[in-house]
């Protein structure tokens, strides 16, 4: 049977169905159904995320291909993929670890910088694994900074172990690939630890915590960490991809039961219900500071997961024909149960993929807009993280939804700008001596900051009735507190003029830095 694809929107809103349009979304569902048609995955969800003004979490969604395959051919009784089917998400369920414990810090119950054997006594042994290497703590489990060894074949089989038989595990101790601290190692057993330390801490197990705190809360009702608990009608069955090339590759898997290891992967959802999450989480950066403060996690905590905090080195990208690579694609480290990643093109993307036995899922959002892409297959490691990533960039060269974000520069920033214009344009030493920070003078003597801006007008056929001309409202934000002016020359083999000001630090800023100089000069500064 050939693959089919299904695609919707959400039409009940024009205003969130104007801002896909009906070519992109077709090059979506293209993108998605081709996938399945090439047996990559035997099927797959997807669903574009809304940014911080949309008025849906959902701007469009489709899905391809089967929920559950035998021999090759839809088994008996069984669903096309839907935008309403529920998938394993994998280890994006490490956000919601993370965003618990984070929760029990804000509510004084914990230390992020608290040793792991304060609330989890079993795993003492960690303590004591070298003399000279710390202790390893909640926040180097949170960073995969905790040097254990990175485990996705063997902790994705062990989602059902037991709190006795994990205690067992622990008091024979792990082993380190580094020492704690010092390194990134991609570790599931560190967050099966942290799902202890939450049941331990809280009173009440993790996959309680999580459901009470966060998934009833956000309203994600197709959202548990065991299949029992969901529509099983919905649920997509998970293959594994056997050494065949055509259909008959996908063969089905049994469902595991909610155990340890589920704090590091063990949520099903669909890409709706995922939406929703990432809609909450993306919100800690939104321009609206009423759209920033949601329950049921502080605005701080959110942003606190979405920083840097490890950096994960990648491989450089090939030599070039003179033998030395070009560098990296991007630069990419973890946060707490996220991947930070900056992008030459798509800027700074904040995500998380999932592979499991039988799955492969992805979430990803653009930091300035908001605006992200969900993937669930149903296909051991199955092209979720490729396929959401292609997205985004038919996103970013076919709409306008990933523009990146402007600064706005401080009144206080504009107000001190305004009068640098001013004394630019005219020299007048009262504008200076009201405007001017105390270290202005010192750096360069007023008359030969005069000079320097007459000579960069004059290499760029300029007079001073160009700088009269410059306004607050046309200049380039480059921070809250820097703004800057081009000037263009006047004649084709000339360089043009910059005029760069920057404020100082205080609240009642002053100007500590006035610069032009000819486009082509760096900034005296």
């Amino acid at each position: 049977m050939a693959p089919t694809s299904s695609v919707t929107s959400p039409s009940s809103d024009s205003a969130a169905s104007a801002a896909v349009p009906d070519a992109v979304r077709a090059r979506l569902e293209e993108l998605f159904a081709r996938a399945v048609a090439d047996d990559r995955t035997a099927g797959i969800t997807w669903a574009v995320v809304g940014g911080h003004d949309a008025p849906a979490d959902v701007l469009a969604a489709g899905a391809a291909g089967d929920a559950e395959l035998d021999g090759g051919v839809p088994a008996d009784g069984s669903l096309r993929m839907g935008t309403g089917t529920i998938s394993r998400i994998a280890s994006m369920t490490k956000s919601f670890t993370a965003a618990s414990i984070l929760r029990l810090r804000d509510e004084g119950r914990l230390a992020l910088d608290d040793a792991v054997s304060r609330h989890l006594p079993e795993a003492a042994s960690l303590d004591t694994a070298a003399p000279d290497q710390p202790v390893i703590t909640l926040r180097l489990l949170l960073t995969m900074s905790a040097g254990l060894v990175t485990d996705n074949p063997w902790g994705d089989r062990q989602e059902a172990m037991t709190r006795e038989a994990f205690a067992e595990v622990l008091r024979g101790g792990l082993g380190l690939t580094s020492t704690p601290g010092t390194g990134f190692e991609y570790s599931n057993t560190g967050f099966a630890l942290l799902g202890r330390v939450i049941d331990e801490v809280a009173g009440t197990p993790y996959t309680r915590y999580i459901e009470e705190r966060f998934l009833r809360p956000l309203g994600m009702a197709d959202t548990a960490f065991d299949v029992e608990d969901l529509d099983r009608d919905r649920v997509a069955i998970g293959h594994r991809i056997a050494d065949r090339a055509d259909r008959t590759r996908f063969e089905p898997l049994p469902f595991d039961r909610p155990g340890v290891y589920g704090a590091m992967a063990g949520l099903y959802s669909t890409t709706a219900d995922v939406a929703r999450w990432v809609r909450f989480l993306a919100a800690a950066d939104a321009p609206d500071p009423a759209a920033r403060d949601q329950e049921p996690l502080s605005t701080a905590s959110r942003r606190e997961m979405q920083q840097m905090h490890r950096h994960q080195r990648l491989a450089p990208l090939p030599a070039g024909p003179d033998g030395r690579s070009p560098g990296f694609d991007r630069v990419r480290g973890y946060g707490y149960g996220l991947v930070v990643e900056d992008w030459p093109d798509l800027g700074e993307i904040v995500s998380h993929s999932g592979g499991y036995p039988g799955y492969g899922s992805f979430m990803c959002w653009h930091r300035d807009s908001g605006v992200g892409v969900v993937a669930l297959a149903n296909a051991k490691y199955g092209p979720a993280s490729s396929l959401a990533m292609e997205a985004m960039r038919v996103l970013l060269s076919d709409t306008r939804l990933l523009a990146p974000r402007r600064a706005v520069a401080a009144p206080r920033a504009l107000e001190a700008a305004r009068a640098a214009l001013q004394w630019l344009a005219s020299g007048e030493d009262a504008v200076a001596d009201a405007w001017f920070a105390d270290n202005m003078d010192l750096d360069t003597p007023r008359d030969e900051r005069l000079r320097r801006r007459d000579a960069a007008l004059a290499e760029a056929g300029l007079d001073l009735a160009a700088l009269s001309a410059l306004s607050v409202d046309d200049a380039r934000v480059l921070s809250p507190a820097h703004l800057s002016w081009q000037l263009p020359a006047r004649g084709e083999d000339r360089p043009g003029v910059r005029v760069d000001v920057l404020v100082d630090p205080r609240r009642e800023a002053l100007v500590q830095a006035i610069d032009v100089a000819t486009a082509l000069g760096s900034r005296n500064y």
